[in-house]
């Protein structure tokens, strides 16, 4: 693959195209946006295009330093990722980087770091890295991956030069995946829609059958007894594996309360359709197939119980990410859906 390989990301290809020609690169950058969009990618394929032997501004894909950083085997290319089942990176990470940094090139005239995850650093880690970026190395560079800026410290996004990857438009992920999958028409349209413009993730959730998933969940929640307050520990039971590790089963029930919110805000949609019909252009639904059920459904909330209802929702999801009970925060959202919902029944 090669720069022009990449979806939707026209304006940095043509920023690094231009600087590796001209010879104008930052010591540091910070390659920032959603999950699955390409920013690791990037990374590798920013390394080939300034370590290819045979073309200069972009990657030949066939020469030895192409293969060997397409293959992970190139001994100028080091890679700082999150250990499994590690919520953070840690200091020794970085203090490892801090090694090779020193060193010279082992056959190369560069040498580049890239740290995946880098916005879950713990703050022992982002102070040691931060010393390495106030004394920049001639012929070094690093670079950082993050789907969010706001856990990475000011004083360290002040030393990078920050690039914002784009989501994927809808139709060119569609697009992909129907190169890639023989897959329903349905599942598909609906991957590209959950993923948020994410074609790594798209290509994960159908791996996953993840639309099976969602239609799972949503016929358990369409047809909740909402004085069922046995469904948190059913759900448990039936999503989150009980060998699954902390960050695993935050990272499952992330999803899984996504498809909730995106049932809740199809509630909403329809709820406003009905209204304004005569007014407004129609808004498009995630579970678009259930519409007539979903019809069935929304007179038995109030507009304000329904945005109440995803707050709470987009609460919860706020709040995997501190160290509370995974299985507490499941119970408390059914909880407080079961009470919304029961007020106006």
């Amino acid at each position: 693959m090669s720069f022009a390989d990449f979806l939707s990301q026209g304006h940095i290809i043509k920023h690094f195209r231009k600087a590796i020609n001209n010879d104008h690169l930052s010591h540091a950058y910070i390659f920032t946006g959603q999950n699955g969009i390409g920013k690791s990618l990037f990374a590798k394929e920013f390394s080939k295009a300034l370590f290819c032997n045979k073309s200069k501004g972009d990657s030949c894909n066939i020469c030895k330093n192409c293969i060997r950083i397409d293959n992970n085997t190139h001994p100028d290319i080091h890679w700082i990722v999150l250990e499994k089942k590690s919520k953070f990176i840690k200091i020794d990470n970085i203090r490892n980087l801090q090694h090779f940094v020193k060193l010279s090139p082992v056959e190369s005239e560069y040498k580049v770091f890239i740290i995946k995850e880098a916005d879950r650093m713990n703050e022992e880690a982002s102070n040691c890295l931060l010393k390495t970026l106030e004394e920049p190395t001639p012929n070094t560079f690093i670079i950082l991956t993050a789907d969010s800026l706001m856990p990475i410290r000011e004083t360290i996004r002040s030393r990078c030069q920050i690039v914002r990857f784009t989501p994927i438009p809808n139709h060119i992920i569609k697009d992909q995946l129907v190169k890639i999958f023989n897959a329903d028409t349905r599942e598909i349209e609906w991957v590209s829609r959950f993923c948020n413009g994410s074609l790594g993730d798209a290509i994960e959730l159908l791996r996953e059958k993840f639309y099976e998933k969602n239609n799972d969940i949503v016929n358990r929640i369409s047809g909740l007894n909402m004085g069922n307050f046995n469904f948190a520990e059913e759900f448990i039971d039936s999503y989150l594996g009980s060998s699954d590790s902390l960050e695993e089963k935050r990272q499952t029930l992330k999803r899984i309360l996504n498809c909730i919110l995106q049932f809740y805000r199809d509630l909403l949609m329809v709820k406003i359709r009905n209204v304004h019909s005569a007014r407004k252009k129609k808004l498009p639904l995630f579970n678009a197939e259930r519409e007539e059920a979903l019809q069935g459904l929304v007179n038995y909330l109030t507009q304000e119980q329904i945005i109440t209802i995803v707050d709470e929702i987009l609460l919860t999801i706020k709040h995997l990410d501190y160290n509370l009970n995974i299985n507490l925060l499941v119970e408390n959202i059914f909880a407080r859906i079961a009470v919304l919902n029961s007020a106006e029944r």
